[in-house]
């Protein structure tokens, strides 16, 4: 029995061609948008989230100061939600990318601006599809984006409320006696654990790079290109 002859690529300028890419960008243009919108769901949850507890906490004396800290605990719970949601959010720009700069550039001038093997590349994703960036790195965008800003305001209204209930702190001796926990956890313990944490949280986010960085496709073929070229 012979081997089948392998099948020759759909030319760019043929109907099925055209037709098949015309869907697939409208497919991936809606899961663009799908994931954008439950990207902002997570990030507004977390900001009403961040206002509800500062309020609450800091209009009422008898409301304890550790429910601040259960409001970190629940940020970094949005943010690993978040990561995942911009992981695939990434993903989808990806394709979005080399079907305009590939397909649509092409179609519309022909030029050397287009993305080299842009075939090859979507094709090969769609067989065996997998993220650009991990799980980490996402979260570490999505913390440098927004969610530093909510934890340090977090923070900030966790001190206030150190300092003025049940009246206003007279030294920092005082304030630091008010960290214990219900007598179980000492001051040394959720001090170090807060600075810990932030300490944390902070060198995530400086150390991470822009997603405008991330996302610039363009610039990574280029530099691609221009390689090609030396070469």
């Amino acid at each position: 029995m012979s081997a089948p002859e392998p099948r020759l690529d759909v030319p760019s300028d043929s109907t099925t061609f055209v037709t098949g890419m015309t869907h697939l960008y409208r497919g991936e243009m809606n899961r663009l948008t799908v994931w954008r919108q439950r990207l902002d769901v997570t990030t507004n949850w977390a900001v009403i989230l961040t206002t509800a507890l500062s309020t609450f906490t800091l209009g009422t004396v008898d409301v304890p100061h550790y429910t601040l800290l259960l409001g970190l605990a629940l940020i970094a719970f949005s943010i690993t939600i978040e990561g995942r949601r911009y992981r695939r959010l990434h993903h989808t720009k990806w394709r979005v990318y080399l079907l305009e700069s590939g397909f649509f550039a092409e179609l519309l001038h022909s030029s050397r601006c287009s993305t080299p093997d842009w075939r090859r590349l979507l094709a090969a994703d769609l067989c065996h599809g997998h993220f650009l960036i991990s799980r980490l790195l996402a979260i570490r965008v999505r913390l440098r984006r927004n969610y530093l800003m909510l934890i340090y305001f977090l923070a900030g209204a966790w001190l206030v409320k150190l300092y003025i209930h049940p009246s206003a702190a007279e030294s920092a001796a005082v304030m630091l006696s008010r960290l214990q926990i219900g007598g179980i956890f000492p001051s040394w313990l959720v001090g170090s654990a807060a600075l810990l944490f932030l300490a944390f949280a902070t060198a995530l986010a400086v150390t991470c790079p822009p997603a405008e960085r991330l996302e610039d496709w363009a610039g990574r073929f280029g530099r691609v290109r221009a390689r090609r070229t030396s070469e």
